[in-house]
């Protein structure tokens, strides 16, 4: 099964993902992306920032990027 990194970034921080995950395809990683920006969104919230800012890059096997997901998309 492939291995998928989640690096989280923001306007604050910058979050590699050293260790990765394994999901079957890109729709699993996607649904993964969605379940780490939507506690991005919470984290932003509990903080009162409600901009909703940054993103979840997310890499494959060999870290080339796949996919960019804004944090504000796990809002809806």
């Amino acid at each position: 099964m492939p291995r998928y990194f989640f690096n989280l970034r923001s306007p604050a921080f910058e979050e590699i993902d050293v260790s990765g995950r394994a999901c079957a395809n890109d729709v699993e990683a996607l649904a993964h992306a969605l379940e780490v920006a939507g506690g991005m969104v919470r984290d932003q919230l509990e903080r009162l920032d409600y901009g909703c800012r940054g993103e979840v890059q997310v890499e494959d096997e060999r870290h080339r990027v796949v996919m960019v997901l804004p944090v504000r998309a796990a809002a809806y």
